[in-house]
């Protein structure tokens, strides 16, 4: 600042066109003794920044920024211009955690190297087919995965509702048990593909129907049923359905995959028995995938 402040004063007065010969000379000198100043100065802070305890300063951040090349180029100077001393030391040291995380970082680059080829040689074969599923606050257990002609659910004592497929058509059919520690969970979609050219298509999202109801009274809504309601029970059972076309089902390999997305919603519905549904309310389908989407947003349950 006092350098500045110089600078202007002198400055000023040639600018006011002094015309003393003496002073003029004076001004000259002076600016010449800055000059010097601002270059004793600059060497100065040259000498601070290269100082060893600043460069081990400039590694550590390179590192910690990424930049690697320059880390271990700095850290190879300190040693080569501070041998012998701690500085020295602690470059070496830096210098073998640089390999040893190069080294990891190396394998670990060649196992998903390796884990990519073996995923495109196997293809969906890769994958494991899962009975029970844990997501978010719910778990599935899936007793039995079948093709059917009849939909049967809403089973209350020696009476059911069912569902016959059409003509040239199946149902895929789920019975499944749901746990959830919430009062009020929502649940996943159960998916059904097909296996065309190397991917998955999607066929249909199979429905939720609650399996059975304690008498016809709680079916109709005339009073709760605290078996079917999770705000009383721990685990609810299912029959889940889709009905397919035959023709689908004769092409090849059918996947039951759920989706990793709680979207179907407990509905209390103001018209129809029973009152009370689960619904898909904000589901969106991927109508295509890749074995890649195994690894976080779909789970397999079966292959037909």
């Amino acid at each position: 600042m006092k350098l500045f402040t110089k600078s202007i004063i002198i400055f000023s007065i040639l600018m006011l066109g002094c015309t003393d010969n003496k002073e003029l000379e004076s001004t000259k000198q002076e600016l010449e003794s800055l000059k010097k100043e601002l270059k004793n100065c600059s060497i100065e802070l040259q000498e601070i920044k290269n100082t060893p305890e600043n460069r081990i300063l400039n590694a550590k951040k390179s590192y910690a920024n990424g930049d690697i090349f320059s880390a271990k180029l700095e850290y190879e100077d300190i040693k080569i211009n501070f041998p012998k001393t701690e500085y020295s030391e602690i470059a070496i040291k830096e210098l073998k955690v640089i390999a040893r995380d190069d080294a990891k970082k190396k394998l670990e680059d060649a196992k998903q190297k390796a884990e990519e080829e073996r995923k495109k040689a196997l293809g969906f074969k890769i994958l494991k087919q899962s009975s029970k599923v844990k997501f978010n606050d719910v778990t599935l257990k899936f007793d039995k995965i079948w093709l059917g002609k009849r939909w049967i659910f809403d089973n209350y004592g020696n009476r059911y509702f069912l569902r016959d497929a059409t003509r040239g058509s199946k149902h895929i059919l789920a019975r499944v048990s749901i746990s959830s520690e919430s009062k009020n969970p929502t649940l996943p979609p159960i998916l059904a593909y097909e296996y065309i050219d190397g991917r998955l298509q999607l066929i249909g999202v199979l429905d939720y129907e609650f399996r059975r109801w304690e008498d016809y009274g709680s079916y109709l809504g005339n009073y709760a049923d605290y078996g079917n309601d999770f705000a009383h029970t721990k685990t609810i059972p299912f029959n889940l359905g889709l009905e397919v076309d035959e023709d689908k089902l004769k092409k090849g390999r059918i996947y039951i995959v759920m989706e990793k997305n709680n979207c179907f919603f407990r509905d209390v519905k103001k018209l129809g028995s029973p009152e009370v549904k689960y619904t898909n309310f904000s589901c969106k389908f991927n109508t295509s995938l890749e074995v890649n989407d195994f690894d976080k947003n779909y789970v397999l349950i079966k292959i037909l």
